[in-house]
Order: structure tokens, then sequence, then C-alpha cells
């Protein structure tokens, strides 16, 4: 292939996967420049013309695929099973920095894109502003600013508390104002003590106050759903990606509902179901590990592994902090096995599923955002449609279909280089040893610095 002269880059791998789904490139290559891809094939096909210089990558037996993209984080959080309540408590400055060390974490493990779902005020829009100026690293981010919660609501010690479709939309315009990207709205409650998980936070007119201002400038929404008539307001208002989607009642009751599910597909919104947070949760608590009770709770194996057999639930929890943990585990374990059920369901409708982590919250910490990926695999989907799910399918979710996601001419040169291929396993994509963001070859440090973002499984599970 002869192209026009200038400074290239090529990278070669022992395969190549584009993101899009079609099958692996043996001996793949990617040509690049200025940061854009020129051409993508058989490395013996994709050749600069004669004299253009050009700097070469070679990765034999490696796999090359898009940069993974992250329709859900927290860089403001620990993911270290402390409350989000407690992130509230910190000074902007210091939030700022830590998340600036944590899109290093992002970054290294392969995540070129990310879309933060609420940090504290303006923390994100400072580090963008850090990063811009060439004080930072940092993943392509996709940001909302402060979420838009109602007083006392989940998230709102954020710094976006309203009350009323007057009060929703000035915080509309004024994050517009401050430069985010998308809304992101906590449709109802969640993890923030002072909230309530299964009650709807927002009256209809506060919903569409926010959803209609996001249309006419052009922006996404997304709303945090923990229950039914969460799910139901969300979609009346036109919202385009629904987080969480709990299939729960006013009284608790998990249970897939069919023709709710149908009227997600109906209006066309992406899901982003979180199920490793709870996973993660389960694993922290089969661990012994209790940071809610003031830590320092501890199991043995055997008494762990004795718990996780148990075939019952238990039916309450019991003043007695050994059975409050075994029953938080019990409860944990339930909650993903319905969660698992019930995105196999929306995964069979052909719903639009994609992959989004929600770390560092609670349990999950940064850097595993493959832990996300394989979950959809085991609730329904192929090892090619689990790499779509965060790869192409999750930049399209974010308005960025055009720019990231797949490894095709004139996109943004972001590549995640593998060890294994994720194809013949999805847990793969967790072995990235080299990343490429906007044609910028990332230092990733020693294997040993990498060690800080691997979540290990307790080995029981």
């Amino acid at each position: 292939m002869s192209l026009t002269n200038g400074a290239f880059t090529l990278i070669k791998g022992g395969q190549l996967l584009d993101g899009t789904g079609a099958p692996p490139i043996v001996d793949g290559a990617v040509l690049f420049k200025d940061g854009k891809i020129v051409a993508v094939g058989n490395d013996k096909d994709i050749l600069p013309s004669d004299g253009a210089p050009v700097d070469t990558f070679n990765f034999p037996e490696k796999t090359i695929m898009p940069g993974m993209v992250d329709c859900h984080t927290h860089h403001n959080g620990f993911g270290d099973g402390r409350s989000g309540d407690s992130i509230g408590e910190i000074e902007d400055d210091i939030l700022t920095i830590k998340s600036a060390k944590n899109a290093r974490t992002s970054l290294f493990s392969g995540v070129t894109t990310i879309r933060e779902n609420g940090p504290k005020n303006v923390t994100m829009m400072k580090l963008r502003d850090a990063v811009n100026q060439g004080l930072a690293i940092a993943p392509r981010m996709v940001l909302c600013g402060r979420p838009i919660a109602i007083i006392g609501g989940h998230m709102g010690y954020f710094g976006g508390e309203v009350t009323g479709p007057v009060e929703s939309l000035a915080l509309s315009r004024q994050l517009i104002k401050e430069g985010v990207d998308y809304f992101k709205i906590t449709a109802t409650g969640g993890s923030t003590a002072t909230s309530f998980p299964l009650r709807p936070s927002f009256s209809q007119k506060e919903l569409d106050a926010v959803t209609n201002e996001a249309k006419n400038y052009g922006l996404l929404t997304a709303t945090h759903c923990l229950s039914m008539e969460g799910i139901d307001n969300s979609l009346n208002a036109g919202v385009d990606m629904i987080i969480h989607c709990n299939f729960d009642n006013e009284k608790g009751e998990s249970k897939f509902n069919e023709k709710l599910a149908e009227k997600i597909a109906k209006k066309g919104a992406y899901v982003n179901p979180t199920l490793h947070v709870g996973r993660a949760r389960l694993w922290s608590l089969a661990e012994g590990n209790n940071p809610s009770l003031g830590g320092g709770e501890k199991r043995t194996y055997d008494e762990t592994k004795q718990v996780l057999d148990k075939k019952r639930l238990s039916s309450a929890i019991r003043s007695d902090r050994k059975d409050i943990l075994e029953a938080r585990l019990d409860a944990a374990k339930l909650g993903l096995e319905n969660k698992l059920d019930h995105c196999r369901r929306m995964i069979d409708m052909g719903l639009k599923v994609i992959t989004g982590s929600d770390s560092s919250w609670g349990d999950y910490s940064l850097g595993n955002t493959f832990h996300e990926t394989e979950l959809l695999v085991e609730s329904g989907y192929s090892n090619y449609e689990g790499l779509k799910s965060v790869t192409i399918n999750a930049a399209m979710a974010l308005g960025l279909g055009d720019t990231a996601g797949s490894i095709e001419k004139g996109k943004s040169a972001d590549f995640a280089i593998l060890k294994s291929n994720p194809l013949d396993d999805i847990k793969n994509l967790s072995s990235v040893e080299e990343v490429f963001l906007m044609g910028q070859h990332i230092d990733r440090g020693s294997d040993e610095s990498n060690k800080t973002y691997s979540q290990i499984k307790p080995a029981q599970f």
C-alpha cells in the first residue's frame, strides 16, 4: 500500500482484533500518523511509501486490540470497601490528585477511554485541565461533572443537589457552563446513607427538565436506577443509558420484568448492569472483610467455605456480628445471582448491554474493567460480543463511535497489546502488556508497579 510521505508509526502483532467483530487478522498490523489510523491489515500489505520515516513496534505472538472503553468509572473513589459517602468528606484538591493517580491505573490496564459517572464538584474537570496542559496522563475522559441529585439523595454530597424542575434546569445549565460532556442523574437512591434505593428520587417533571436541556445542547444522559419505577421514569424522560438497571419493586423484591425490558429495547437505551461491583463485594465478604462494621473481622478459609457451601439464605440480619457478616455474604450472593440472571435475559432479548465497571466504588478497585466484561460473557455474550461490549459498542454508547472503540482508518490510534487472545478466553483482557493512546506509547513502568491494579479473586471462587 503506497502512502504519502511523512512520519508514520507501524505496530505489528501475531494477530489483530479490530473490535468490530470481524475475524482476527493473522500477522496483523496498524499504521498511524499524527494520532490517527492510516491503514489496517496484514503486515506485508501495509508499508509507507519509499523514503517515508517509520517507527516500528513489533509484538510477535501478541494480540493487538482497540483500547478498552469503560462507560462507568469513579476516579475519586477508593475501591477498598469504604462507602462513597466518605469521599464527600475529602478536600477537592486532594481528590483531584487522587483522581490523577487513579487515571494512570486505568490507562495502564488498557482502558483508553472512560466515562466518569459522578465526581465531587469540578475535580475531574481540573484533572482534564492538567492533562491538556501536559501535567498528567489519563485516558480520554467523558465527564458529567457533579451528578444531579435530590437533597439528601444518592451522591448529593458531590455538590449537585436540587429540588423542583426550576432548580434541576438551573443546575443543568450551570453544568453546561462548567464544560460537561453529558448529564448523570440519580433517578433513585443508592448506597448513600440518606437515600432510598427503591423509590424514585425525581418527579417526572424534574427528569424532563434535565433531559430536555440535554437535548437542546446535544448532550447524552444517563440515570442511576435501582428500581423499576426509576427505570420507567427515566425511559419516559428519554434518557440514553440506564445504569445498574435493577428490576426491584418498592418492596425490595427482585424479579425480571419482561415488559419493562421491552420498553428499554423500544426506546433504544443502552444498559450498564454493573455486575462485578456486586461480585467484588461478595469476594470481600468471603474473605471476612467487613469495613462497614469497622473492619478487622476475618474468617478462615474453612469458615468462609462453610458459609458459601450453605444452600439456604439468611432470612434476617441478627444482632451478632458474625451473623451479620454471614447474612451480608448470603445477600451479596443472592444479589449477584439475580443480576446475572436478569442480564442474561436482557442479552437474550437483544438489549444493548455494554461494559461499565463502576470502579472504584465499594470493593471494586480501578484497573479491573475486564472483570465486568467477563461477567457479561458469563451472562450469555460470546467472546466476540464481550469484546465489542468493551470496545466499539461502549464507544457508540458514549457518542464516540467515530473516534474510538475499533481499529479502523481515520479513528484515534488507541490500542492495547495483550499477551493472550481474549477470543480464546475473555479473561485474557487482563493480560495487557503495552498501551497506546492517541498514537502515544504509554510507559507503564515495571511489572511490579502494575500489580497495584490487579484485583485477585479469592481462592475459593
